[in-house]
């Protein structure tokens, strides 16, 4: 299991905080609304293939004190393209989830020569006023993020029980607060108009049983990106990372590896 690291970044001193293990070619993983649970099942499988560099965003997780330090994607792009400068990266593939795959594609389209291939995993960033999705911010606080998942009971399995209940309540409430910075009152990042600047070779994996990603803003995605591929998870909710991690894994490894399409295997997950 892959230890917490801290760095700071050069020229603004900012500290990021991240996991990394693995080795061969580097993956730049962003995380989505629910940060990260820890170095996650997800992360362990694509390091047997890569480099795998797992930061937390400005304001989620141990870094929730740095979200005043980001207002703009622009922000986030400069942030994230200091860390690959820090770590002496030119060029990286990058898989992003849901909020992260937004936070992914616009470096993608601003920094377009560091990204070797790019995989955005439910994205979010575009929004369709006919077809709106769950609303991810006016859900039960006593659940707030169940909505995220195939099955309400989901949460509680894969994200409250991945640590102190308690303390992972606490996060999660935090992490949907650094979300709202950028995707409240309505999740229109703006980011259709930069994607098609991006010329990496892309992949959008959405999931069948997301509630909070209308299927046709999956498909606004691909068609939007130049020659994007697009697959779809057919059991996984918004947080596929969680409920089908070795799913998710393989196709990210299938893609990065040599631009193929993984069939991967679906899981059967009990509630808890």
């Amino acid at each position: 299991m892959a230890e917490l690291q801290t760095i700071a970044t050069q020229p603004t001193g900012r500290e990021v905080h991240y996991y990394r293990a693995g080795s061969g070619a580097p993956l730049l993983y962003l995380h989505g609304m629910i940060g990260l649970t820890g170095w996650e099942d997800v992360l362990e499988a694509l390091s047997q293939s890569f480099d795998v560099i797992a930061p937390f965003h400005p304001g989620w997780g141990p870094a929730k004190d740095q979200l005043e330090d980001v207002s703009t994607t622009l922000d986030l792009v400069v942030h994230y393209d200091d860390l690959l400068d820090t770590l002496g990266l030119e060029q990286v593939s990058v898989a992003g989830v849901s909020i992260g795959g937004w936070i992914g594609a616009e470096f993608a389209a601003i920094m377009r020569r560091r990204v070797d291939k790019l995989v955005l995993v439910n994205p979010l960033g575009i929004w369709d006023a006919a077809n709106p999705g769950e609303d991810f911010f006016a859900q039960s606080p006593a659940a707030p993020t169940a909505v995220q998942f195939s099955e309400p009971g989901l949460r509680k399995s894969l994200l409250v029980d991945s640590g102190d209940a308690m303390e992972s309540m606490l996060q999660e409430a935090l992490d949907l607060r650094a979300s709202a910075k950028f995707l409240w009152p309505i999740p229109d990042a703006g980011v259709e108009v930069h994607l098609g600047r991006i010329g990496s070779p892309t992949l959008v994996v959405t999931s069948g049983g997301d509630k909070v990603l209308p299927a046709v803003l999956g498909s606004r995605w691909s068609s939007s990106i130049p020659g994007a591929q697009s697959t779809v998870l057919p059991e996984a909710g918004h947080a596929a990372q969680l409920e089908q991690p070795a799913a998710v894994a393989e196709l990210i490894r299938a893609w990065v590896a040599d631009g193929s399409v993984a069939s991967p295997q679906v899981e059967a997950l009990a509630l808890a």
